[in-house]
């Protein structure tokens, strides 16, 4: 065996090596960085600093009074403005997640995905962002008022569904698909909602026939969680079984002859100005500042 042909063999090891030793020497830096952010967020939840969480607390205080009947529900959502909500305990079940596949990953494609989820962890993790994501539990909140609150970074029920031609599936519908409060049960029938069990309540609040994933796709209404914020707030574990869920609805309903709409086909109509402006200039200014981005595996935010 010739020098020559070592050379050749060994120089794409010896890039491979070095492209992995950057990667993993960018996740050892960065996932500090993602673990500080989430308990400077908790940090903050705790000292009443994020607006919506204090305007949960003060909401729910006022429905719970007006609807005593729902009182477990109420003390459910109210605990969303906590470290002890289900949306900010996804984020420190993700650092938890990150840590873990920092010692397990073995492949360069690996370490990308996790800098890249590193990169939504502190996203999600800054507190005006975090605020705009709380604004789905405060309004099924102020919607259960039935109109006494108004509702906060969001156009009114009757005016988003109307904008959406949205299904009417009542107070709670905001929260339909977000896996932080429940999940897409498959079975031969296709896959239908299912809450996780202190938002089971939810169901009956809704009532009516459950909830199939392919007419919720079609007619959804607006939320934060699904027009802006899915990408922060989804780990990847989670994105995978909604690519999942909504494949096989897709095959389905063309096995059927039916027409199937993505549920992120396009952005619902629902988000206050405010929202829009906030996402619009955040998105804007991510996209001309890559080169700060790139420690996260060149992550650019997203819907």
């Amino acid at each position: 065996m010739t020098r020559g042909y070592l050379w050749w063999v060994m120089v794409p090891m010896i890039v491979l090596i070095a492209a992995c030793e950057g990667t993993q020497q960018r996740i050892e830096k960065n996932l500090p960085v993602a673990e500080s952010a989430v308990s400077r967020l908790g940090e903050q939840l705790d000292r009443g600093r994020i607006r919506n969480a204090a305007l949960i607390k003060t909401y729910a205080s006022t429905v719970a009074q007006r609807k005593p009947d729902l009182r477990q529900l109420i003390n459910v959502l109210a605990k969303e403005g906590t470290r002890d909500g289900n949306l900010y305990q996804g984020l420190v079940t993700r650092v938890d997640d990150a840590k873990r596949q920092a010692r397990t990953s073995t492949s360069n494609q690996e370490r990308e995905v996790l800098l890249i989820e590193l990169g939504r962890i502190v996203q999600a993790a800054d507190f005006a962002e975090f605020n705009r994501a709380l604004s789905d539990p405060l309004n099924v909140l102020a919607d259960l008022s039935d109109g006494y609150l108004a509702r906060v970074d969001a156009l009114s029920a009757s005016a988003t569904a109307r904008a959406n031609n949205a299904e009417n599936l009542g107070a709670g519908s905001q929260l339909v698909g977000n896996p932080h409060y429940g999940h897409w049960q498959t079975g031969s029938g296709g896959s239908f909602w299912v809450w996780y069990g202190q938002f089971a309540l939810m169901r009956d609040l809704i009532g009516g026939p459950r909830i199939g994933y392919g007419s919720w796709a079609g007619g959804r209404n607006y939320s934060y969680y699904h027009d802006w914020g899915r990408d922060n707030y989804t780990s990847p574990s989670a994105r995978r079984e909604q690519t999942r869920v909504e494949n096989t609805a897709r095959q389905k309903f063309a096995r059927e002859g039916r027409n199937f709409r993505s549920a992120y086909a396009s952005k619902r109509t629902g988000a206050s100005r405010t929202i829009t402006r906030q996402k619009s200039v955040r998105t804007t200014s991510t996209a001309s500042s890559r080169g700060s981005t790139r420690g996260f595996g060149g992550y650019r935010g997203g819907k």
